[in-house]
């Protein structure tokens, strides 16, 4: 498995004025906009061996989703044998959780992968998986040669389970594909993302994840499917490394938001629609171990939040079942937006600083519905993130340890110095998701001192916030 925002449409509502209609689109982006879109949301989880914990579990029960797929594995054809090429921890099914659909990709470079001896031991692989399952879903990047091959293939499966479902590409929605696909499946899900091969950049205008009207067209051509069917959304973040040319080198992987805002190296030098950003080299790096030359580019794509919202406005009207999220987020920064953003996707951060009930501490947390987001070096001068500065009107701080922060430094004024000497800590970091929270190192203040003598502010989020009072 490996967007401008999208018109409302309402021809769903016969014979009723303009006005009527602007008042339907209007309830429609309400309901979608708050709490869970006002219909189905669904998630796919991948390459994942933890199980939830309660804290996503409480997350997905505000979010009313009833159905998780989780990739089980992946299956490699080599010559006729399919084996597995990696497999995952697959949850235990509870009371009060979401419903946990095995999900199997399989991943063939055969001229035939669906050969009747293939097929024999492709079914085998997948008996044992799907022997106590009532419902399968398998991932397979047909190409168009393979496609009535693999309709052939998934009949043969179906007899292995109650229910069969697959991950579709979009130009799967021509009449004569689905005629090919719809017999053997109980469902389609079109991944609406991942679609095309990336260009060479031009005047830095990269794709987005998602925009319209291309996502708004793609949706609309589903329309047709008899087979009930769910939009595929993407909600990760990307980074594409291009070369002086701008020819894509490849993505990088298992990268982090401190490794992006921080680098010395690289500058913002675009925002474009939809959250895109354009970072180019100012001199050679690196990124997660991957080397950057000058001059290079990297491009980091989020989903947009209200392409996202417009997009699942468009798919409730066209008849959609759901939308499907790829991928359930976790801690890296690639699943891009919290768990909690995407049940809020309106929604904004808000920061607030207190003393840790358990140690000389003090915590950072983001108490409102939606992420802080990652913020990029635009200048020599800018540090990149944001800075929690705490400042006192004497110098009463002894120790200070970076904690959960990027890093730690004391200034007396605006000058440098050591601890003992310094009337402000500032602590650097990149983002913070919605209720998500840092915790610095230890804090030694002077003797009698405390840390209601103190004051903060966090500088570059719209130019700095006021001096505050600690929670």
């Amino acid at each position: 498995m490996c967007w401008n925002r999208l018109r409302v449409r309402t021809r769903f509502v016969p014979n009723v004025g303009g006005l009527a209609k602007r008042l339907v689109a209007t309830l429609l982006s309400s309901a979608i906009a708050t709490s869970v879109f006002g219909m189905d949301i669904r998630y796919w989880a991948w390459q994942r061996n933890d199980p939830l914990d309660e804290k996503e579990l409480a997350e997905l029960a505000a979010q009313k989703v009833t159905t998780i797929y989780w990739e089980l594995g992946e299956l490699e054809n080599v010559g006729s044998a399919w084996h597995w090429k990696a497999r995952f921890n697959f949850p235990a099914s509870a009371v009060n959780q979401p419903r946990f659909v095995p999900v199997v990709r399989i991943v063939s470079r055969e001229r035939a992968p669906f050969s009747e001896e293939s097929l024999a031991s492709l079914v085998a692989s997948l008996g044992p998986v799907s022997r106590k399952a009532d419902e399968l879903q398998l991932d397979y990047d047909a190409p168009d040669r393979l496609v009535a091959d693999y309709s052939a293939a998934l009949k043969r499966i179906h007899t292995l389970v109650p229910r069969l479902t697959i991950t579709a590409l979009p130009h799967w929605s021509r009449k004569d594909y689905l005629q090919v696909l719809e017999t053997n499946v109980d469902e389609l899900f079109p991944m609406l993302y991942d679609f095309e091969a990336e260009p060479v950049l031009k005047d830095d205008s990269p794709m987005p994840l998602i925009a319209s009207p291309k996502i708004a067209n793609l949706i609309e051509q589903w329309r047709s499917c008899r087979k009930p069917w769910r939009a595929g959304l993407p909600v990760f973040a990307r980074l594409s490394l291009y070369d002086e040319t701008g020819k894509l080198r490849g993505q990088i992987r298992n990268w982090s938001w401190e490794e992006l805002c921080f680098n010395p190296g690289l500058l913002l030098v675009k925002r474009g629609s939809f959250d895109v950003f354009t970072l180019q080299a100012q001199k050679a790096t690196s990124i997660a171990n991957t080397p950057i030359r000058e001059h290079e580019k990297i491009i980091v794509r989020r989903a947009d939040r209200a392409a996202l919202r417009n997009a699942a406005i468009a798919a409730a009207e066209t008849g959609a079942q759901s939308v499907v999220f790829f991928r359930l987020p976790d801690s890296s920064a690639s699943s891009g937006w919290s768990l909690h953003q995407l049940g809020n996707l309106s929604a904004e951060p808000k920061l607030v600083l207190r003393k840790s009930n358990e140690t000389n501490a003090l915590e950072l947390l983001n108490i409102g519905e939606g992420d802080l987001e990652p913020r990029f070096r635009t200048s020599d001068k800018d540090r990149g993130g944001y800075d929690l500065e705490i400042e006192a009107s004497s110098p009463i701080f002894r120790e200070a340890q970076p904690g959960d922060f990027a890093r730690a430094n004391a200034y007396a004024g605006e000058q440098p110095a050591p601890i003992p000497f310094a009337t402000l800590l500032r602590f650097q970091f990149a983002e913070l998701r919605a209720g998500e929270q840092l915790r610095t190192g230890l804090i030694q203040l002077a003797p009698a001192a405390d840390f209601r003598q103190t004051r903060y502010r966090i500088l570059t989020i719209e130019g700095g916030s006021p001096w505050k009072s600690l929670e």
